[in-house]
C-alpha cells in the first residue's frame, strides 16, 4: 500500500503546469490544486514573463504592434495561478495561504515593477504608441491600455521617483494584503448563536436550516449566524428580534476597529497616505483624482 501512495505521489502533476486543465470550460480544478502548487506556479509565471520581457527588449527589429505590444506568453501562467490563489484567498483562506501571500506578495510586487519601470521596455512601447500602422479598434485598445498602464504605474518618471514608486508600491502591496486578512479573519471569528427558537422569528426557512447546519459544523446545539452575505443578509432583513438585528449590524460595521489583533485603523491611515503620495508623484493632486481619470 505504501509502495502504491508513493507511485501515486510521484506521478502527481501540479496541475497549474498543464496547457489544459481537462474540465468544462476549462476551470480551474480545486479539487486538484495542493498548496504546494502555487509557489513553484508564481515562480514559474515570473520567470515566463521575465523571459518575455528580455525577448521584446532584446528584438534588434524597430518596435512595432506585433513584435512588441500583441507579443505576450501564450500560456499567461502567472496570471492563471494568481487568480485562482488569490480569489481562494479572499473567500476560503486558512493560516498556511496567508503564511504564502505574506511570502508571495512582495516578490510579485518587485516583479510588476520590474516590469513596469523598465525603461527600455517602455521606451519601445512608447515608439510603437507614436507611430503605429493602421489599427483594428481592438487593437488601437490595447495598445492605448499597454501605454496607459505603464504611465499610471511610474514608467515616465525621473529616475529618482521611480525608485520612490517603487517603495511605496511595495509598502502599500504589503499593507493592503494585510488590511485584507485582518477584515476576512475578524469576520471569519463573529458568530451569533442562538438556542432559543423564538429568536428566529420572521426568519425563513431556508435561513433557519442553513444557521442550523452552521450550528452543527462547530458542533454546537441551536443556531449559528454570521456576518457573509448568505447568512447577515437574511437576517436582517427578515428577523423580528430589533436587539439581535442591532448586534448583527454593529458588528458588520465595526469590522477591524476593536482594540485586538486585527485592528485596522492605522493601516488604512498609511494606506490612504500612500496612495496619496504615489498619485502626486504621478502628477494627480488627490488620489481620487487618479481613480476616477479611469472611472468616470
Amino acid at each position: 500500500m505504501d509502495i502504491i501512495q508513493e507511485n501515486q505521489t510521484e506521478e502527481r502533476k501540479n496541475p497549474f503546469f498543464s496547457s489544459s486543465y481537462g474540465t468544462p470550460h476549462d476551470t480551474a480544478p480545486f479539487d486538484r490544486i495542493h498548496l504546494e502548487d502555487y509557489e513553484p506556479a508564481f515562480m514559474e509565471g515570473i520567470r515566463q514573463d521575465d523571459e518575455l520581457t528580455d525577448t521584446i527588449i532584446q528584438n534588434p527589429e524597430p518596435p512595432t504592434f506585433d513584435n512588441t505590444i500583441s507579443f505576450s506568453v501564450p500560456d499567461n501562467l502567472l496570471s492563471r495561478v494568481s487568480n485562482v490563489f488569490f480569489n481562494l484567498l479572499s473567500a476560503e483562506t486558512n493560516d498556511e495561504m496567508d503564511e504564502l501571500a505574506q511570502k508571495m506578495s512582495p516578490i510579485l510586487t518587485e516583479h510588476a515593477n520590474n516590469i513596469l519601470l523598465n525603461e527600455k521596455l517602455f521606451a519601445r512601447i512608447k515608439a510603437v504608441y507614436e507611430n503605429h500602422r493602421e489599427l483594428t479598434p481592438e487593437e488601437q485598445m490595447l495598445l492605448d491600455k499597454s501605454y496607459d498602464g505603464f504611465i499610471r504605474n511610474g514608467a515616465n518618471l525621473p529616475a529618482e521617483d521611480k525608485e520612490k514608486f517603487r517603495a511605496l508600491s511595495k509598502e502599500l502591496s504589503q499593507l493592503t494584503l494585510q488590511f485584507s486578512q485582518n477584515n476576512l479573519k475578524e469576520t471569519n471569528n463573529f458568530q451569533l448563536h442562538l438556542t432559543d427558537e423564538k429568536d428566529l422569528a420572521g426568519l425563513p426557512e431556508s435561513a433557519v436550516e442553513a444557521a442550523a447546519l452552521a450550528a452543527k459544523e462547530k458542533d454546537l446545539e441551536g443556531w449559528v449566524f454570521t456576518l457573509h452575505a448568505p447568512s447577515y443578509n437574511p437576517f436582517m432583513t427578515y428577523a423580528d428580534n430589533r436587539e439581535l438585528r442591532r448586534k448583527m449590524y454593529m458588528a458588520r460595521n465595526t469590522i477591524c476597529t476593536h482594540d485586538n489583533e486585527y485592528n485596522n485603523l492605522e493601516i488604512v491611515k498609511r494606506i490612504v497616505n500612500l496612495r496619496r503620495e504615489r498619485a502626486q508623484l504621478l502628477g494627480y493632486p488627490t488620489y481620487a483624482d487618479f481613480v476616477l481619470k479611469k472611472r468616470m
